[in-house]
């Protein structure tokens, strides 16, 4: 069993480490230090020879999207072993493309060696003692274990992954861990055992309330990713999740800008910034911390925001959190995916056929009121690309645009009633389900005619989806490589959901030409669609011409817009085989492009 220590603290005296300039970012850097000598006997000389370089590359390109850990604390010499393994392994993924193919398998091989005998370690001592899941680092060593096995193609062991997801969230219901009072009932003396108003504190105080401080986030932080991977990573194979949102009664993580603050005088100087200098010295008046009561749990968020008026407080709590932001945003694709499960194991109402109605009206306005509240939010940050968190609010305007497709276009692999058994399975199922219109099939026959509602939802979302489609197909490449795997898989639901939107337009114009033998106008669904997507989808073609608009698009001219209409759906496939080999890193683009390829009639390069 590997011997249990806690990244959080080291062997350094505490007063020694509360300085303020650049210097303490460099000398204690994770960069600056040397992996331990036992990774390198399990791995080729020139891979072992890579490894400080593989802890660099994942703070630099995988920590800007995904902040589980605590970067300015994160030192190799003093970081577990089975952590800092798991930390390895991804960051391998951004190595330079510099190897030939001989040494592009032992890279891959190499780090597969390493993913299993991690897993399998760290699986065996929790599993020997179920209270070592209470160490930060062992539940965030399990969280990117869990994710590199999901998302990484050579990894190819999703069984293994769902079996260690039903191991994790055992542990956590066994031991309480999802329940902040009984986990950590002294997780808020943080706050109030400091005097906020005095300069002049005592730093080694000042450093314990520090790290006690990111001790707690590091549980609180790990414990909604859990969730958010319970609950999301799996949906695209349509597994059920083994948790509900409202069992997690922790607060909303804290301002990101506290998590990487370099050390303690700056985080104390942040403090003030996000709360002022009020002065928190009894348990009692932190019943719900400084930020107010719809912070107190995910749920209360949730249920806070889908309200005329939400807290103040929450509001600014999400603004200084796009990580929080985050939670709530897929809390609410969780909330829309579990109606939709009820719902269509109703019969349609013979008054409403639509068979993309998924909620009442009610709730509908309930939930776009949640979704507006953060969509206000995420416009005011998403669109600064030198902020540090750019990526993670980029995450947001996308899952923002995802729930509002799922509102009028639900999954078609949980409607159907297919559970696929891995996550390239069940995208590769959706992409051929995107042929067809099984949502409209399964919803409402026998009862309605197959072709009532039509795709009145989708003429709603044009602004959001061409601006989706914007947002992915324009983003620069630096970027691109950052993109967690997460936003890759939801970016290529948008793009299915776009590609089956232009294969309805088309099939509605066409059967319009057959009967009427002209087109529809202009103002017809189909054609606002079709041309809207079109617009929208040639300005990111790389081989057109993005100054000048395609003068067949809006055109009443017969000919030339069916020209148009021969190559649309071609062009389209096109993009999203360009979106894909664009994202090869973590093995979904490569493994959709050869879905892609198996599709008839998409069209040749």
């Amino acid at each position: 069993m590997v011997g249990v220590s806690s990244p959080l603290t080291t062997t350094r005296n505490p007063t020694e480490r509360v300085v303020t300039d650049e210097a303490f970012w460099e000398e204690h850097s994770t960069f600056a230090t040397e992996l331990p000598q036992s990774f390198s006997s399990s791995s080729p000389s020139n891979h072992a020879n890579s490894e400080e370089a593989y802890v660099k590359q994942y703070f630099e390109h995988f920590h800007p999207s995904f902040p589980l850990l605590h970067r300015p604390t994160f030192i190799v010499s003093s970081t577990p072993k089975l952590l800092l393994k798991a930390v390895i392994v991804i960051g391998s993924l951004f190595s330079p493309n510099l190897y030939d193919h001989e040494e592009t398998q032992a890279l891959a091989h190499w780090r597969q060696d390493i993913w299993q005998s991690g897993q399998e370690e760290l699986r065996h001592m929790v599993s020997l003692d179920c209270s070592e899941i209470r160490q930060p680092w062992v539940i965030q060593a399990w969280l990117l274990y869990i994710i590199y096995g999901v998302y990484a193609s050579e990894a190819g062991q999703f069984q293994t992954v769902k079996k260690m997801l039903r191991q994790l969230v055992d542990a956590v219901h066994e031991i309480g861990l999802s329940q902040q009072g009984i986990a950590m009932p002294d997780a808020q003396s943080w706050m109030y055992q400091l005097d906020f108003n005095s300069p002049g504190d005592d730093s080694q105080t000042l450093y314990t309330r520090w790290t006690s401080y990111i001790t707690t986030e590091s549980m609180r932080l790990s414990l909604y990713t859990l969730v958010f991977l319970d609950s999301h990573t799996f949906s695209p194979c349509n597994s059920r999740p083994l948790m509900s949102p409202m069992e997690l009664g922790w607060e909303l993580p804290f301002p990101i800008n506290l998590w990487e603050a370099k050390n303690s005088q700056i985080w104390l100087l942040r403090f003030n910034e996000n709360f002022g200098l009020s002065t928190f010295t009894i348990a009692n008046s932190l019943l719900h911390g400084p930020r107010g009561l719809g912070t107190a749990s995910l749920t209360i968020a949730t249920q806070q925001l889908m309200t005329e008026t939400p807290d103040p407080q929450l509001l600014a709590a999400l603004e200084a959190s796009p990580f929080a932001a985050f939670c709530v945003l897929t809390n609410m694709g969780a909330l829309v995916r579990d109606f939709t499960r009820c719902y269509y194991q109703m019969p349609p109402s013979p008054s409403d056929p639509n068979p993309f109605h998924i909620l009442t009206q009610g709730q509908n306005k309930q939930v776009h009121t949640a979704i507006e509240a953060i969509t206000k939010i995420v416009k005011k940050q998403a669109y600064t690309g030198d902020s540090p968190q750019f990526l993670l609010w980029r995450t947001n305007e996308l899952f923002i645009s995802s729930i509002k497709i799922s509102l009028c276009r639900p999954d078609q692999l949980l409607i159907a009633g297919i559970v696929d058994n891995s996550l390239i399975a069940g995208m590769a199922a959706s992409t051929h389900l995107t042929q067809g219109n099984l949502v409209a099939i399964r919803r409402s026959a026998p009862l309605v005619p197959r072709h009532v509602g039509g795709d009145e939802g989708i003429v709603a979302l044009l602004n959001d989806l061409s601006g989706a489609l914007s947002t992915i197909s324009g983003e620069e490449q630096d970027k691109v490589v950052r993109e967690a795997p997460w936003v890759t898989v939801a970016s290529y639901g948008v793009l299915l959901c776009i590609w089956g939107a232009l294969k309805r337009a088309s099939t509605d114009i066409r059967h319009h030409l057959d009967t009427f033998n002209e087109l529809p106008r202009i103002s017809e669904s189909c054609m606002l669609i079709f041309n809207t997507l079109m617009e929208s989808a040639l300005l990111h073609f790389p081989a057109e011409n993005t100054v000048t608009r395609d003068p067949r698009l809006w055109t009443m001219n017969r000919e030339a817009f069916v020209s148009l209409l021969d190559e649309g759906e071609s062009l389209f496939v096109n993009l999203i085989k360009a979106f894909c080999q664009r994202r090869s890193l973590w093995g979904i683009g490569p493994s959709m492009l050869a879905v892609l390829g198996e599709i008839p009639g998409t069209g040749a390069e």
